[in-house]
């Protein structure tokens, strides 16, 4: 699948070669991580270039795959002309959403052929079964770590004591390490969508947001849950929980083939304000996840995709009133061949903390 999706780039745009460069896109193609490499690709073969700190591992790694050599570089364009010579490659393609400008600049400099960018943010949205079987295993990690926190965290507690006790149980659990920053916002500081974990001691009566995910096998998760400790009784609170519940349900529901990204996001945000909270809803209703938390398709109101089969996006509205505190609830969701399927498993549902 991987190499038709090149293929079809290199069909729509006459190159004869694809250069990735991006650490994400050549693990994406590959299987093999490295923080530095180049990946040569054409129809007929895929040529992976490794400094000395990468090479041996590539060559005795056994997850490695679409690779036809590897290559140990020291003067990588001289490696890299050679190739091009040889394969009288006339075009080539790099990242131009990904590298930065003197890069690019060096490539065009330093290259003998015809090199243009070209916006490589799109090949990764539709996941073939393998990546969506590491995304789904983050997702039940990051289950099991919810659950834990649900008998650990009490009143009293700091923030950044839950978020320590996050970081740990992910790890224990066998994640790889966290796919972002754990967000922990109690109180009032529910109501910044973004909240760093701080001292603030979470109280009794509190409602407690919480943002968090990892990395296992190189493929993320991310789920927010809102949780209340010891009662529910905050009315306003209690209310914008049920109407971000019912926005995210309709939401999820409405995912299927052909629906376009933006409209996820209008179902959410319309329902949420015919029930008064319109102004208080102020970010995308979600985003792709793979490599990256952060990736194509976006469910947001500048959003053009078109769902697919196969693709992983999240589906996340919010309410947060400055002063009051806030709700999110997210969850991880496959694009199937009918409607969807979760990712992330239940509770969604208000959890009291007794």
């Amino acid at each position: 699948m991987k190499k038709q999706i090149l293929n079809n780039i290199l069909d729509k745009t006459g190159a004869d070669a694809i250069l990735l460069y991006s650490p994400q896109n050549r693990f994406w193609f590959s299987r093999f991580n490295s923080s530095l490499g180049y990946l040569l690709y054409t129809k007929k073969e895929s040529l992976l270039f490794l400094d000395g700190r990468y090479i041996t591992a590539a060559r005795e790694s056994k997850g490695l795959i679409n690779i036809d050599k590897t290559f140990e570089f020291k003067k990588i364009y001289d490696q890299l002309n050679s190739e091009i010579e040889k394969k009288e490659i006339k075009k080539l393609l790099f990242e131009s959403d990904w590298i930065f400008y003197n890069q690019a600049n060096n490539f065009i400099n330093n290259l003998n052929t015809t090199v243009e960018g070209y916006n490589f943010d799109c090949v990764r949205m539709i996941k073939d079964q393998w990546e969506i079987e590491q995304i789904r295993k983050a997702c039940d990690i990051t289950h099991e770590v919810f659950l834990e926190v649900l008998s650990y965290v009490k009143p009293g507690m700091s923030e950044i004591q839950l978020s320590n006790f996050v970081t740990n149980a992910f790890l224990e659990k066998g994640a790889h390490k966290l796919s972002f920053d754990t967000i922990v916002a109690s109180g009032k500081n529910g109501s910044k969508p973004h909240a760093v974990p701080s001292d603030k001691i979470i109280n009794e009566n509190d409602f407690v947001t919480l943002d968090m995910g990892c990395v296992y096998n190189g493929y993320c998760s991310d789920q927010t849950r809102t949780f209340a400790m010891g009662s529910d009784n905050d009315s306003t609170l209690k209310e914008i929980y049920q109407v971000v519940y019912e926005a995210q349900e309709l939401g999820i529901t409405n995912i299927k083939p052909g629906v376009k990204t933006s409209d996820i996001h209008k179902i959410c945000y319309e329902y949420i304000d015919s029930k008064g909270f319109g102004e208080y809803f102020t970010h995308g209703t979600g985003h792709g996840l793979g490599i990256e938390i952060h990736e194509e398709p976006y469910n947001s109101i500048t959003g053009d995709k078109f769902l697919e089969e196969g693709m992983c996006v999240t589906v996340e509205p919010g309410i947060y009133i400055p002063g009051t505190g806030g709700v999110r609830i997210e969850d991880d969701i496959l694009v199937t061949s009918t409607g969807y399927d979760y990712l992330t498993t239940p509770l969604r549902k208000l959890q009291i903390v007794k």
